[in-house]
């Protein structure tokens, strides 16, 4: 990206994070009243995508399904929006790090094995995460299970936990 861009008028598109078979990942950041900063995941569908209907409505589903879940092992939706083009695009938590593919392949590099409480405790936050997508409740209680899709190393985003020293392997919703 050569220069910072503004979207829906209030979220700077920072530097390009990453991107997947249908949608680009920005580093953005959003401002408020008295200096409020908030720096998030700008998640777009492609543009070669935008007028194939699958792959809009994958993309609302995405969002609607992730706008409905809320646990610290799940990346957050903020918002759902559309751009001066009229395409979609969804704001989601900003999670600094690297993913767990990418992780991994970092101690491989030295030649050394991931070790194992760090591996244990990424999958052991992964599967939380995934619990609570799989036992979602709609409002009047019944099941509404989500199976996500792409449970891939690239999706898996291990942080650490300030409070709590512990890892987490928040799950992207996508």
């Amino acid at each position: 990206m050569a220069a910072p861009s503004l979207i829906g008028g209030k979220y700077e598109l920072v530097e390009l994070a990453g991107e997947g078979g249908m949608a680009t990942v920005y580093k953005a950041v959003t401002r408020g009243a008295a200096g409020f900063v908030r720096t998030v995941a700008v998640k777009k569908i492609k543009p070669e995508f935008r007028a194939i209907r699958n792959y809009i409505d994958m993309f609302v589903e995405e969002a609607r399904v992730g706008s409905d879940l809320a646990h610290p092992n799940i990346v957050q939706v903020y918002d759902f929006c559309t751009d001066e083009h009229g395409s979609y695009y969804l704001v989601m938590e900003w999670i600094d790090g690297i993913d767990l593919g990418h992780f991994v392949k970092s101690f491989r590099d030295f030649g050394m094995l991931t070790p194992w409480p760090l591996v244990a405790a990424i999958g052991i936050g992964t599967l939380r995460g995934l619990g609570a997508a799989h036992e979602r409740r709609h409002p009047d209680g019944t099941l509404a299970p989500i199976v996500h899709r792409d449970v891939s190393p690239h999706n898996v985003l291990p942080r650490r936990r300030r409070r709590h020293r512990r890892w987490a392997g928040p799950l992207h919703p996508g």
